[in-house]
């Protein structure tokens, strides 16, 4: 269910006009501290404002999040978020890493064992 965006926008104008805390954006959870996120807001720190204070929340849903997605520019892999590593390209990065040690260590068996008697 949700409210007509503009019937949200009206109902936030006449908050804002009676002096409310008006709060807009994507509700999302986890935040990047663990928390509840609104737009750039932490519901956490945001609420504990209002600490031993009786309150009236109304909460207004006016859709579904669009969930933005991020193209890695090296191999194509498609992400959620922009800031995150692609973990395709870590991935192999981490397997190629590994896949030289064992070969360093393979070349030099060989080279130990050619100069034993």
């Amino acid at each position: 269910m949700h409210i007509d965006s503009e019937n949200a926008r009206q109902l936030a104008t006449m908050a804002r006009e009676a002096g409310a805390d008006v709060l807009e954006g994507n509700l999302s959870y986890p935040s990047r501290t663990g928390g509840w996120q609104l737009g750039d807001v932490d519901l956490g720190d945001f609420l504990g404002r209002y600490r031993d204070q009786r309150l009236t929340v109304i909460l207004v849903p006016t859709g579904k999040v669009e969930i933005e997605t991020v193209t890695c520019d090296v191999c194509g892999y498609i992400m959620a978020e922009s800031d995150e590593e692609c973990p395709r390209c870590k991935f192999l990065a981490e397997y190629t890493t590994d896949v030289e040690r064992r070969i360093g260590e393979r070349e030099q068996l060989f080279e130990d064992d050619a100069y034993r008697p």
